[in-house]
């Protein structure tokens, strides 16, 4: 259960001076990659049912940011007219458009499509800068909601973000052992992920970082798992972690009638890893980029598949087997 509860059903944005001008200002941190997000519009935090999800984000300090949004409330969303269409997502189940990515000279244009959340945004071909353009609603105030931008907008600006500067977004569980070892299973849906999760939460004092989006990063030649805000099945007992460790190794699991580890080719590894990446297959020099990633980090660290069966005797097992290389 949420061990912190938000002081109001939503909260809103405080104004901040900035170049001498008032805004609302809010930042956020994520993988050690500070977001900004200001407007001259007001706006919400979070309400009370998801506060407790994302207030480890929240940067209170004064990091310099990284990326930089901001928010406008239109009456009309800009056009896009002689804009290419680069990439479209479809939902798996209502089979209907979830967002597309447009390129335009030296902008990108990232547009959303569902119904109550209608939106543009503008980002320079870095992804450190951008404008968000919101529908304004016209029976309400001229608000605009944080966590309509977080789900999705934040999460596809961070996948290019980091594909430029040696990182990636993994489907995977992050653990933060109680030792400190980061520990880090990577499976595509159905491999036991969320099972896994739920056993190292409820029988072991190891943080969970994530049990389903890891961000993987390589800092002073060392490589780190972090946290983010976007979860998997696990999220109604999840509190986010804003926290990092360092995995000695990667771990492939799946399903067993035993645990069971077994070290595995760096070609096995790859094929393995690939699919669970989210790539940029829009941005050719990006995709190089993650795949070179993908290579180094096989290369530097050990890889295993590890079968496991849905029993807390699991995380022993882990920790046992810790030390072979």
């Amino acid at each position: 259960m949420p061990d912190a509860k938000p002081k109001s059903d939503v909260q809103m944005l405080k104004r901040h001076k900035i170049k001498g001008k008032s805004f609302y200002k809010v930042k956020l941190q994520i993988a050690d990659i500070i977001i900004q997000m200001q407007s001259e519009f007001e706006g919400e935090l979070f309400t009370k049912e998801n506060s407790w999800r994302f207030d480890n984000f929240m940067h209170r300090g004064n990091k310099k940011p990284h990326i930089i949004l901001e928010v406008k409330v239109v009456n009309r969303l800009p056009n896009l007219n002689g804009a290419k269409r680069s990439f479209t997502t479809v939902h798996p189940d209502s089979k209907e458009v979830n967002w597309s990515l447009y390129r335009r000279n030296s902008r990108y244009i990232l547009r959303t499509f569902l119904a109550q959340k209608k939106q543009y945004i503008v980002l320079n071909l870095k992804f450190d800068k951008g404008v968000v353009y919101v529908l304004r609603d016209k029976s309400k105030d001229a608000k605009w909601k944080l966590l309509e931008i977080i789900y999705d907008a934040l999460q596809i600006i961070l996948i290019n973000y980091l594909t430029q500067r040696d990182g990636i977004f993994v489907h995977a569980i992050g653990v933060k052992d109680i030792d400190g070892t980061g520990r880090v299973f990577i499976g595509k849906s159905g491999s036991g992920k969320s099972t896994l999760a739920r056993l190292w939460h409820s029988h072991s004092r190891a943080v969970i970082l994530n049990d389903d989006r890891i961000i993987i990063r390589k800092t002073k030649g060392k490589f780190f798992i972090y946290g983010s805000p976007w979860h998997g099945d696990f999220s109604d007992y999840l509190i986010s972690k804003i926290d990092s460790a360092k995995p000695p190794r990667l771990l492939f699991i799946h399903h067993g009638r035993n645990n069971i580890l077994k070290p595995i080719s760096k070609r096995r590894a790859f094929n393995l890893l690939y699919p669970n990446l989210f790539p940029t297959f829009w941005d050719k020099k990006g995709l190089d980029k993650t795949i070179f990633f993908c290579l180094d980090m096989i290369e530097n660290l050990p890889c295993y598949s590890l079968g496991f069966r849905d029993d807390k005797g699991i995380i022993g097992f882990v920790r046992r087997m810790a030390n072979r290389r």
